[in-house]
């Protein structure tokens, strides 16, 4: 069975990881027989128009994006947005008419959505959307059109693939068919599973590592951990804090962290490959998310694998997974105080440390281990009629 993947992320050449939870499901597919191809629009000069990456056929639309992701505009380009859909619509056209896919799988509802749905359409395919929830923030807050946009995407669609119980809940509320929806999150590879058997929990005669590896992007909000480290230095003057993640906050974060003299106890790492991600994590005691809105997060069901004691905003996507308390602290988006005492809570409490650790490492391997995420996807696949 030949799919189709339109994605607004995938890695842009080799070395790189943004988008990276979808080159895996595609590899992981792939294994398992499916042919998969990826259109995605082409963001950085570097990256190519057409490659072969692990064997899988990547093509690039081109939408004069200058070297910037649609997520740090803080407005909508709307120029750009309308090359975006020209540019990406007649690349699929040319895609489907050269391949004969049998299904189009589109993630993000926005704004790759309505580029499956009408490419779809002229080709009689059946079309799948994965929303990731980005798209859904802004459908729900941004602007009625986009709104619009949204509901016709998730209407016209064959089956609708939420990542998460609360986004299904607001789906339906759309009026969305019930029986077309399903919940399946991203999953994560064995690599994260397997290395948790070298975690043993908090080691109290070393030092605590805390650990953030999202994207330094305003929307994950680092600028709160950066401002509770001095709150969390004075109470455990011992602590190291690891950002391994980049992006064009970074500059200003390490400004950040050296007007409040804790530049000594953080390390900036930058970029870390994927592949790098497991080990990394099993240095860590405590994992620190800031995000201001999210779909289910794979690297907090990353860390939740390897048992590093998650502290994570309390936004809906996350009380799905984390019980505040019980397996990780829950923590408000503007409060560094609050996010210091919660850090300095885990630092002391070994035994929340250790139960956590074995409870989000079931969990993890229960509900989002790859193989098990991909054998639902396939039943998606395999249940839809399709045209050769």
């Amino acid at each position: 069975m030949k799919i189709l993947f339109l994605t607004n992320a995938y890695p842009d050449f080799n070395s790189s990881y943004r988008g990276i939870f979808i080159k895996k499901m595609t590899l992981f597919l792939q294994k398992e027989g499916f042919e998969i191809t990826i259109l995605t629009p082409k963001i950085y000069k570097k990256s190519r128009y057409f490659e072969k990456q692990n064997g899988v056929k990547v093509y690039r639309f081109p939408f004069f994006a200058g070297d910037k992701l649609l997520i740090e505009y803080r407005r909508i380009p709307y120029l750009r947005m309308v090359l975006y859909y020209i540019s990406g619509f007649f690349l699929a056209l040319y895609v489907l008419f050269r391949y004969h896919f049998h299904i189009i799988h589109v993630h993000w509802a926005i704004p790759t959505g309505p580029i499956g749905i009408l490419a779809g359409a002229l080709f009689k395919k059946p079309v799948i959307i994965t929303i990731h929830g980005s798209d859904l923030r802004m459908a729900m807050g941004g602007s009625t059109i986009l709104k619009k946009i949204f509901l016709y995407v998730c209407k016209k669609a064959r089956h609708v693939n939420c990542v998460s119980s609360a986004q299904k809940k607001e789906i339906e509320g759309l009026n969305i068919l019930n029986q077309k929806i399903s919940i399946i999150p991203m999953g994560i590879e064995e690599s994260f599973i397997g290395v948790s058997l070298k975690k043993k929990g908090h080691n109290q005669n070393q030092p605590a590592i805390v650990i953030s590896n999202r994207n330094l992007l305003p929307i994950y909000n680092l600028s709160l951990l950066i401002r509770s480290i001095p709150f969390v230095l004075k109470e455990e003057p011992k602590t190291k804090f690891l950002i391994a993640g980049d992006g064009p906050e970074r500059g200003k974060l390490e400004k950040e962290a050296m007007d409040l003299n804790v530049g000594k106890s953080v390390q900036f790492l930058g970029s870390v490959p994927h592949e790098a991600m497991p080990d990394l994590l099993t240095k860590a005691d405590i994992y620190v998310s800031t995000s201001l809105y999210d779909g289910t997060s794979v690297s907090l069901l990353e860390a939740m694998a390897v048992g590093v004691f998650p502290i994570v905003t309390d936004i809906t996507s996350n009380r799905e997974w984390i019980r505040d308390g019980e397996n990780g602290f829950l923590v408000p988006v503007d409060d560094e105080q609050y996010l210091a005492n919660k850090i300095i809570d885990a630092i002391r409490d070994k035994a929340i440390l250790e139960k956590a650790r074995k409870e989000n490492q079931t969990i993890a391997e229960e509900k989002a281990f790859l193989p098990v995420v991909i054998e639902k996807i396939k039943e998606i696949y395999e249940g839809q009629p399709v045209k050769t």
